[in-house]
């Protein structure tokens, strides 16, 4: 169980995931890699919806129970070696979640997220050994974001299915398993096909 956040420099989070998938020599991985070899904390981006999003996230899990009649566990914490996990939302073997967008009805058209969205549920699917993910989504506007307290309207709420595949999570368990090698030997990894 991880009570804390203060050595997560130490870890591979769910948040970090996309950075595994970039080139080796590009300056954010450098960058994002000497952090965790030194293991030194870092300064964490955060911005209005970002902020608002963190107020939200029970909310939107009560009205997304209370739409669907089911309960869940919500802020389930694993380490598996070096990936760390620190979910929204467990249902059943689905991992959810939790994101409060302008964007969200425009994910459930067209049935995509952003791809580093995909690659945090890889994350958290392969921590933990689920077999399912999505995207709970709420549409948010200026309204809400600048009065995060207003009740949360049903038909604003949206649950993205997001597909993956076992090569997925297998290529991801390739990537974070190297990268942990690399971490206990205190390197950067070698320039590969990163893809």
């Amino acid at each position: 169980m991880i009570t804390t956040t203060n050595d997560r420099n130490r870890y591979i989070g769910g948040s970090e995931a996309n950075m595994i998938y970039m080139n080796y020599q590009s300056e954010s991985f450098i960058k994002w890699w000497s952090e965790k070899l030194t293991e030194l904390p870092s300064k964490s981006f955060t911005n209005k919806s970002m902020e608002v999003g963190t107020i939200l996230e029970h909310d939107v899990v009560d009205l997304y129970e209370r739409i669907h009649n089911v309960k869940g566990e919500r802020d389930k914490q694993k380490v598996k070696g070096i990936a760390r996990a620190n979910t929204d939302y467990i249902l059943e073997d689905k991992v959810s979640d939790v994101k409060v967008t302008k964007k969200a009805f425009e994910w459930f058209l067209t049935e995509k997220v952003p791809i580093h969205y995909k690659r945090q549920l890889i994350h958290y699917m392969y921590v933990f050994g689920l077999n399912r993910a999505s995207i709970i989504a709420y549409q948010t506007d200026d309204n809400l974001l600048n009065n995060p307290f207003i009740k949360l309207d049903r038909y604003k709420l949206y649950e993205i299915p997001v597909k993956i595949t076992k090569k997925e999570i297998e290529l991801h368990k390739k990537k974070i398993e190297y990268l942990e090698f690399c971490k206990e030997m205190n390197v950067f990894p070698e320039v590969t096909n990163n893809g």
